[in-house]
């Protein structure tokens, strides 16, 4: 049996002959990492604008909170990235702006708990848009966050309407109950001024002392309910309502580019390829001389 000696393979002697083509590795790495850097340095500069938005904590009558849309982010996260809002943004802050390139440079996420242990809901998220032009960013996340606001309100824009109707009916009630108790009160100084004696007084002056009885205990009622729709109040626009925590502001400068990466990237794939090609060479040249 016999074996054809051009495919006996010298490990050293096949490195040598690689390194006959050494001038093509270098070549090609070289332009590996021309052109990562080329193409890193071409691309264009984009911005990134963040802005926050707090998702607030509704509650119930008693002050307790409860479940809802504001309290799991991934709700807020699927609004903010909803085709139908980024159509909307796209139409609302114009300046070229389209619901694609949103889709490309929208990123709404939510914060990791300060601890591991910790076991509260994160009630914030965070709208990140990345564009080539920084004033477009700054007013895309905005109205993403707004957007965002509108629709996990609604629950606490009922509830504030509600209590700001309470508060006005308690302040209208408690001003008549104290025109009647002035009024009942300059008859009994009127009373009190005038002739008769201390019997006729007296029962002249009963019926307003029961009027401003009555007016005392109901508005003593009222006073109650309306520092407690007020307070309620205060809760509901302050700690329920979704708010933006920090609107975005137009960056000025553009995010770092990776061309140190890139180009080392473009230097390892030039080098691998610049050792395919010399293998191929050295074959091909071992089989013409072997011809």
């Amino acid at each position: 049996m016999t074996t054809d000696d051009r495919y006996d393979i010298d490990l050293g002697e096949y490195l040598r002959g690689l390194a006959h083509w050494w001038w093509v590795i270098v070549l090609l790495a070289a332009l590996g990492a021309v052109l990562g850097a080329g193409l890193t340095m071409a691309h264009h500069k984009t911005y990134l604008a963040t802005s926050s938005v707090y998702l607030g904590q509704p509650t119930d009558a008693n002050g307790n909170s409860i479940s809802a849309l504001n309290t799991d982010p991934r709700a807020a996260i699927q609004l903010g990235t909803a085709e139908d809002t980024l159509a909307r943004v796209a139409r609302q802050i114009g300046r070229g702006e389209t619901a694609g390139r949103l889709r490309a440079g929208v990123s709404v996420v939510s914060p990791p708990p300060a601890t591991k242990a910790a076991t509260a809901p994160i009630n914030i998220v965070a709208i990140g848009v990345h564009d080539i032009n920084p004033v477009r960013a700054a007013a895309a996340a905005n109205a993403i966050a707004g957007v965002i606001v509108d629709r996990l309100g609604a629950y606490n824009t009922g509830k504030i309407a509600l209590l700001t109707t309470q508060v006005a009916a308690d302040s209208s009630r408690l001003a008549i109950l104290t025109a009647r108790n002035d009024a009942a009160q300059r008859a009994l100084n009127a009373i009190a001024a005038g002739g008769g004696t201390a019997a006729t007084k007296a029962m002249a002056s009963a019926p307003y002392l029961g009027v401003q009885q009555s007016a005392s205990d109901e508005m003593q009622t009222l006073l109650d309910d309306r520092r407690s729709a007020t307070l309620g109040l205060l809760v509901a626009r302050r700690v329920e309502a979704p708010a933006v925590l920090a609107p975005a502001a137009p960056p000025s400068t553009p995010q770092a580019t990776a061309l140190t990466l890139n180009t080392a990237v473009g230097l390892l794939v030039g080098l691998v390829v610049g050792l395919v090609t010399a293998v191929l060479l050295e074959w091909r040249r071992r089989e013409v001389a072997a011809a």
